[in-house]
């Protein structure tokens, strides 16, 4: 819709000498209307939805895996990647079903065919908890910038990196005037986004390999485990693959779409996060130890590979940036022209039947609603700033966002669209829907409990099974109960 489109054509109604309010008033008709009327027929291919989807999971959250890792030891590490994914997936598969049912292909228009009180209680639950989350992404965005330039070789050792308040502020202004350019010109970023994250696999692989066969300074690692990590892990992998606020619309533009056919595209792009996930977070873990960071890019060693694997992660972040704010104001922007027309001399006004007045009254309405949206703009990337000066680790970040994810994204929304809007009344599927909704409720609440570290002290202590021989002489609690369970050593720098 376009700037000044919300004000309609036709004479206004003056009452009293004073502007009357159906000057100002569009009907929602009319409006879904003119959006109808001029909306572009887009469709995307099986394949295109599936690299988006790829590309949505490589993001910032994947810095922190390792870190959980450390606390959850690798094979229920690598199971909760797939376990939450799988999760992940049935709850998509709900929603797509519904929302091809209802022929609603937004989560919060979806929510709002929810019997009784509930349609407004999850829309308004969930479209807060959006923004939060978001909010929380851009804070991890200006920490992961931070993080990544403050260990780059022209910048370590400067004033910048003497307080941390100086780089976050330099990453927060270095994101301010790509946030009122196109988006079209930040395209480039899903390309660069997967270059970038491959080019890390190979640098934790490259890393791994020199450090295998000599001592290693990392800590115990662990195969096999239970601590408290593990439930820090469960939000954190939540974070990192986290979809349902958007992937209604991208069901939408499928070619030729079916809820069958976007199954297949939820399997192979997910089954491909599954493993480049779980082979990151493993290989990372192995070459760095369980002392790895929140954010694992700090735990790297200083090399000139990779300080230009943190440029180029400081370089995607930047461009991904404005993309996760702009749909916060978006909204903002097609606000009606009416809700700015309430001060100043417009109230003054005491006739418009003139077409040069009308055109005045909208431009300046217009005017006003731009500069409120960039104001709010601005007001966002302050409000990350701030927010990485207190939150100092990317990983307990990431933990919190993810707890709220999987109460409400993954279980709050789907659990109840699965009760009332799929048309399956069976006993065993409201079970299902029953259990699903319980789940999202503790894990979040375990999510917040267990987010402020990765509990890797406990795993050293709770270890069933080892991994290297730095705990030769030093055996386990679990071993030296007398449990007689295979040792696996292996030996790094």
């Amino acid at each position: 819709m376009g700037d000044h489109e919300d004000v309609g054509q036709n004479p206004p109604e003056l009452s009293n000498g004073n502007l009357g309010s159906s000057a100002l008033r569009v009907s929602d008709e009319q409006m879904n209307t003119h959006a109808s009327a001029t909306a572009v027929s887009v469709t995307t291919t099986i394949r295109e939805a599936t690299i988006n989807l790829i590309c949505g999971g490589l993001g910032t959250g994947m810095f922190s895996l390792p870190w959980t890792m450390a606390g959850a030891s690798v094979l229920p590490g690598i199971l909760t990647i797939f376990g939450v994914i799988g999760i992940n997936i049935f709850t998509i598969v709900v929603l797509v079903e519904a929302a091809e049912r209802h022929k609603a292909f937004d989560l919060g228009a979806l929510l709002r065919k929810l019997p009784g009180f509930l349609g407004p209680f999850a829309q308004y639950v969930t479209n807060a908890a959006i923004w939060f989350s978001m909010i929380l992404t851009l804070i991890g965005y200006v920490l992961a910038m931070r993080d990544a330039a403050d260990d780059l070789p022209l910048v370590g050792n400067s004033w910048l990196a003497q307080e941390r308040w100086r780089l976050s502020a330099l990453a927060a202004l270095a994101a301010v005037p790509l946030c009122f350019v196109d988006q079209k010109y930040l395209s480039f970023s899903s390309v660069v986004a997967v270059v970038v994250n491959m080019n890390l696999l190979v640098v934790v692989c490259a890393l791994l390999g020199e450090r295998t066969g000599s001592e290693r300074k990392g800590g115990q690692l662990c195969m096999f485990g239970f601590a408290k990590g593990s439930l820090t892990m469960v939000s954190t992998v939540t974070n990192t693959i986290i979809v349902q606020m958007c992937v209604l619309p991208m069901y939408e533009v499928l070619e030729n779409r079916s809820p069958r056919r976007f199954l297949r595209v939820l399997l192979v792009s997910f089954g491909c996060l599954s493993l480049l996930l779980s082979i990151f977070c493993l290989v990372a873990y192995l070459a760095i130890g369980n002392t790895v960071e929140g954010n694992m890019l700090k735990s790297l060693p200083e090399t000139t590979w990779n300080a230009v694997s943190r440029g180029g992660v400081i370089l995607v972040i930047l461009a991904v940036y404005p993309i996760f704010l702009l749909p916060m104001v978006a909204p903002l922007r097609s606000l009606n022209l009416r809700f700015f027309l309430q001060r100043g001399a417009l109230d003054e006004r005491t006739a418009l039947h003139c077409q040069a007045e009308r055109a005045q009254l909208k431009v300046l309405a217009a005017s006003r609603r731009s500069l409120f949206v960039n104001i709010v703009t601005l007001g966002i990337i302050i409000v990350s700033f701030l927010g990485a000066l207190v939150l100092k680790d990317l990983g307990p970040l990431n933990a919190v966002n993810g707890a709220i994810c999987v109460g409400i994204f993954t279980s709050l929304g789907p659990g109840l669209v699965g009760l009332f809007l799929v048309g399956r009344q069976s006993m065993l599927w409201k079970l299902a829907m029953g259990s699903l909704l319980t789940f999202g409720a503790v894990a979040m609440g375990l999510g917040f409990v267990f987010s402020d570290k990765n509990f890797h002290e406990d795993m050293s202590k709770a270890c069933i099974w080892p991994l290297d021989s730095t705990s030769m002489n030093a055996p386990s609690s679990a071993l030296a109960g007398g449990t007689n369970w295979t040792r696996v050593d292996l030996h790094f720098a």
